[in-house]
């Protein structure tokens, strides 16, 4: 297990460290499996309750993390750009096996199966461009999943309210960029709105009084990484760690690909490297966690370039909801789609590799930035802008699920909200149930009303 450790250098007061020494070392086969049964968990975004799941798997079990690793891991994602659960997966995954590579399969463990499935699914739904050519029952139970999905968002969006609206200032944020989302559906203009949100709630919250004069750091911190360039740690086989080391590679790591994927994508003109840039540009800033990355693919897949119909996107998404795995695994029934499983498996790394990246890049910082008090405020005002823009997104998944019956599409979201907010039913079960609904509906209406159900496929 990782020891709390006090180089000579240092004082004698004990420091946590990220070092990884001769702690015990999990096989790929003995990660691959603690990694899957996270995917059959509801495991969508990372939240207080599911902090013991891994403590209870990685440190209590497995004993190849320690409890303040698993803190200070927790501590970042939270913070940083990305997909939350994903790269918590990643980050003990790596640790746990003392090199990269684990953090890849633990990666794989925990979205790979739902991945595969999504992959399936949205080549099959690829080949009925017309939802009405479905068997009828099936593109019943499609409408509600999709009224169940509008009912999944809006809860998201009220737990991301209710965590990150804190003053006046984060409120008009979220309304204005709602209503910016409106009028400009350019995922450009929306990168800039939320670069902007978060420098105007430094410049109007900033309070000289917390802070040391034009200090913006904590002096005092309790558990401090400890960096280290001593060669003798840095290779020891078998114990790569997250280190300055690995982190610089890591930022190396994602400019390569930024400009590979440019360069190709000007020189080629494919529409897979398109949106794969897209996708690679969507994970970057994805501060806030993975609903963020709603009104960007909505923006870049279904507003502009149309690379898919508004019917597979909503679709896409209640699925995700449904299969093990995080949401991102949205990303290759999209690309799936609209380009086959090429197309798709492009899309899945792009949005995925800078999550990776980020966690690896800066975790070993993590220290010399957690309390700055301008880049905590920035966050929230980036939250707060992103808020405005999950509630329209919100609003266009409410108009798709009401184009064939308001009324009871409506009804089902009502009942799903319920379900998910003060019934506490995952999401796999919010979906389902909202499958059953739409059909028991109109299985309903035509046998005891004896109504032609072609009336119902305008």
């Amino acid at each position: 297990m990782i020891e709390m450790q006090s180089l000579s250098s240092q004082t004698g007061k004990t420091k946590f460290s990220l070092l990884i020494d001769a702690s015990k070392t999990l096989s790929y086969k003995e990660l691959l499996n603690l990694s899957c049964r996270f995917a059959v968990f509801d495991i969508k975004t990372l939240s207080a309750s599911l902090y013991g799941q891994f403590k209870e798997v990685f440190v209590i079990k497995a004993q190849a993390v320690t409890e303040s690793q698993v803190d200070e891991i927790i501590s970042l994602v939270d913070f940083i750009p990305g997909a939350t659960t994903s790269q918590m997966m990643v980050a003990l995954g790596t640790i746990a096996k003392k090199n990269a590579l684990g953090g890849i399969v633990a990666l794989i463990g925990f979205a790979g199966p739902g991945a595969v499935l999504l992959a399936i699914l949205g080549f099959i739904y690829s080949k009925y461009p017309d939802p009405k050519d479905l068997n009828i029952l099936i593109f019943l139970a499609i409408q509600g999943i999709k009224a169940s999905t509008v009912a999944l968002i809006l809860q998201l969006m009220i737990q991301m309210a209710m965590q990150s609206i804190k003053s006046r200032i984060h409120m008009s944020l979220s309304v204005l960029s709602a209503v910016l989302l409106v009028a400009y559906q350019q995922s450009y203009v929306l990168i800039l709105t939320m670069m902007m949100g978060g420098i105007l709630t430094i410049m109007l919250e900033y309070d000289a009084e917390n802070t040391i004069g034009r200090s913006t750091f904590i002096k005092e911190q309790t558990v401090t990484p400890v960096i280290t360039t001593d060669p003798k740690l840095i290779n020891i086989k078998n114990s790569h760690k997250i280190s300055q080391l690995l982190g610089n590679k890591s930022f190396y790591l994602y400019i390569i690909f930024l400009i590979a994927l440019l360069y190709f994508n000007s020189a080629y003109k494919s529409m897979i490297l398109d949106i794969s840039l897209s996708f690679y540009n969507i994970g970057t800033f994805m501060i806030g966690g993975t609903p963020i990355t709603l009104p960007f693919m909505y923006a870049e897949t279904v507003l502009n370039p149309l690379y898919i119909n508004e019917d597979a996107f909503w679709l896409g998404f209640g699925l995700a909801a449904a299969l093990p795995g995080p949401y991102l695994n949205f990303a290759i029934f999209l690309g799936t789609h609209s380009m086959g499983f090429s197309g798709g498996v492009c899309c899945w790394m792009a949005i995925f590799v800078p999550s990776i990246l980020q966690i690896w890049g800066l975790l070993p910082h993590w220290a010399n930035f957690k309390t700055n008090v301008y880049m905590t405020r920035f966050k929230e005002g980036v939250i707060s802008v992103a808020i405005g823009f999950l509630a329209t997104t919100v609003y266009y998944s409410w108009v798709d699920a009401c184009k064939y019956d308001m009324s009871t599409a409506t009804v089902i979201t009502f009942l799903s909200l319920i379900y998910v907010s003060l019934l506490n039913f995952n999401s796999p079960a919010v979906i389902s149930l909202g499958a059953a609904l739409f059909i028991t509906r109109y299985l309903a209406l035509w046998y005891y009303r004896e109504l032609d159900p072609s009336i119902f496929q305008v």
